[in-house]
């Protein structure tokens, strides 16, 4: 319920050259990615790329830029789409920034910059 481990054993192996980082994502859940890119596309959220992260079993979409505004609202959107498709593929999305103790986290973030379209002179 609290979408996270509250008790836990320590991951089994550490995560320096973890080969979830650097293999290919399995079939199920590209299966699964797929269908959340569709379904992102069918809503106008411009997620570009997939691929696997550092931790056991976490993996991540990147976005296309966009004003920050609309990405915050797209970034909430996004999550909402994963969790009702991973339920779809007998799947369960954590989005909780540290769901395992010891364990990195989710990389969930909203990247923005501040700027005009006026050309600076040191």
């Amino acid at each position: 319920m609290a979408g996270r481990t509250l008790v836990g054993a320590s991951s089994p192996k550490g995560q320096q050259m973890e080969d979830q980082y650097f293999g290919s994502i399995k079939e199920r859940m590209l299966e699964y990615m797929n269908e959340v890119s569709d379904e992102a596309y069918k809503l106008g959220i411009p997620v570009k790329t997939r691929h696997n992260e550092v931790a056991p079993h976490q993996y991540e979409f990147a976005p296309v830029f966009e004003e920050s505004n609309l990405a915050a609202d797209h970034n909430q959107l996004l999550m909402d789409v994963m969790k009702k498709v991973a339920k779809r593929h007998g799947l369960v999305c954590l989005l909780h920034e540290k769901p395992f103790a010891g364990i990195n986290g989710s990389g969930k973030h909203l990247n923005w910059s501040l700027a005009d379209d006026k050309e600076r002179t040191s």
